[in-house]
């Protein structure tokens, strides 16, 4: 079993990533930051012949690593009461890949979301939203959403413990760590 964690934030040290490490701890894992691949936006080819595709940028690349993964941990820090602009242009590409065939089916996807106004009853359910949708298309398993509340760069790292639905998040990629790796063991 692999587990990437996808930082939507454009910080590769910032709260998002530190919620997603935090997290993570203890679980073999692959970070990738968006804001280091080159993403064009979604280039709507329905209607022209022409395949959903757009091969000029680093998609494809970061869809290998998306492949290899059961469990797909992505963060996002809140702007303007929704995820960032990086990650909406990286899901709207998911359409390119359903065109071509890509298997999302099976795969378990745990979100993050990093605020400081109020990010749980302002923002976390649209963007929860989005992405349980996204999901049932999809056929992935959307494992739910957990959200904290962060505004200095190191408010994360300096906070006791993670929030209940984060652990609670951390519990269920445990869980399936552990049964992969007795299955793998048998």
């Amino acid at each position: 079993m692999t587990t990437l964690f996808i930082n939507g934030s454009s910080r590769t040290n910032g709260n998002t990533v530190a919620f997603g490490e935090r997290l993570l701890a203890g679980i073999p894992h692959t970070t990738l930051h968006l804001i280091d691949q080159r993403l064009n936006f979604d280039l709507d080819q329905r209607g022209t012949g022409q395949p959903q595709r757009d091969t000029r940028d680093d998609y494809e690349a970061l869809m290998a690593q998306f492949a290899a993964a059961d469990d797909i941990v992505i963060g996002t820090p809140v702007y303007w009461y929704n995820m960032s602009g990086q990650l909406k242009t990286f899901m709207d590409r998911w359409f390119d890949s359903f065109t071509t065939g890509f298997d999302f089916a099976g795969k378990r996807v745990y979100l993050l979301v990093v605020g400081v106004d109020d990010p749980a009853n302002k923002a976390t359910d649209i963007i929860s939203k989005a992405f349980a949708e996204s999901c049932d298309w999809l056929k992935m398993t959307y494992m739910g959403a957990a959200t904290a509340i962060a505004d200095g760069p190191t408010d994360l790292q300096q906070q006791a413990t993670l929030p209940a639905e984060a652990l609670k998040l951390r519990q269920a990629l445990v869980t399936m760590t552990q049964s992969v790796s007795r299955e793998t063991k048998s």
